[in-house]
């Protein structure tokens, strides 16, 4: 099973015919210890700690995206580092008898993707993660690494009061014959070439929010960015054409990715890109399903 806090399909579209606020999946077990599980003599999973840094940048790097793909993880060690403290970021690992890291998954805190009443100010109220860089190692592959690093983020996560989660899938959309998963949202990412050669690095100030994908484009190193685009319907076609114009003066040489849901100038070079479902875990979309969500999530 993919992950135990996953909503059956029936209960998804109950709730979005019914119109029904967003709301945790109460029926979902609360996550526990499964003391059942026998040792796997083959590797352990751990919450990462300092030390497995070094590790996951290895293992993301060299196996994150598949070998045929035309682009390649970039992380670092620094990144990495600082995403416990700036995402608040909960990295589990699968370690082989020598400490080596062979699998790993996150959850970064975010912003929930639709209006709701479970965020807030008390120390209290649920928290929003978004599961990401879910990987192991091929020969690791097929052994359950994946099934128990995932069982123990849901753990961990919800000890900490973050409850809701959600998961990205890129490519094909996820599929289990026991209990197909059904996705809260799904579109199709659109990208193009993009950047000033005069501008060597990423700034602020330009007035575009960009999101680091960590990953550069095999043949010619670019980075890979996504942007925050105009979703508002209306929008002027001069505040389109800005927009376009600052991703070619304000960017350094790279290749821009957009949601489906965004407004661009398709004479641009758009080109479509692979298609992106959005999974939620331990909540209930009700009426939002099949809405845009935030653009903090995609």
């Amino acid at each position: 099973m993919f992950w135990k806090g996953k909503v059956g399909i029936f209960t998804q579209v109950k709730a979005f015919i019914l119109r029904k606020d967003l709301a945790l999946a109460i029926d979902c077990k609360e996550p526990t210890v499964n003391t059942n599980t026998k040792r796997n003599p083959y590797y352990g999973v751990h919450v990462a700690n300092s030390k497995d840094v070094e590790g996951i940048v290895k293992l993301l790097n060299g196996h994150f995206e598949p070998a045929n793909s035309k682009a390649k993880t970039a992380v670092t060690a620094e990144w990495l580092k600082s995403t416990f403290v700036d995402s608040r970021a909960i990295w589990i690992v699968a370690r082989d008898p020598f400490g080596t890291v062979r699998g790993c998954v996150s959850s970064f805190e975010c912003i929930a993707p639709y209006p709701n009443s479970l965020g807030g100010c008390s120390s209290s109220s649920v928290q929003w993660g978004i599961v990401d860089w879910f990987c192991v190692e091929p020969l690791w592959r097929d052994m359950g690494a994946g099934s128990q690093m995932l069982e123990a983020l849901d753990l961990v996560t919800y000890r900490v009061n973050r409850r809701a989660h959600v998961f990205l899938k890129e490519g094909l959309p996820l599929y289990t014959s026991m209990k197909p998963q059904l996705p809260f949202y799904s579109t199709f990412l659109r990208c193009r070439r993009a950047g000033n050669p005069s501008v060597v690095r990423m700034r602020e100030g330009t007035g575009l929010a960009v999101y680091m994908y960590h990953t550069v484009e095999k043949d010619s190193g670019l980075p890979l960015v996504r942007i925050e685009g105009i979703r508002t319907i209306g929008t002027k076609k001069e505040a389109i054409e800005e927009w376009e114009d600052a991703l070619d003066k304000e960017l350094p040489p790279c290749w821009v990715f957009v949601s489906g849901a965004d407004i661009v100038d398709d004479s641009r070079g758009w080109k479509l890109d692979s298609p992106i479902f959005a999974y939620a875990f331990r909540w209930i979309p009700g009426k939002w399903f099949g809405s845009v969500p935030h653009a903090d999530i995609i």
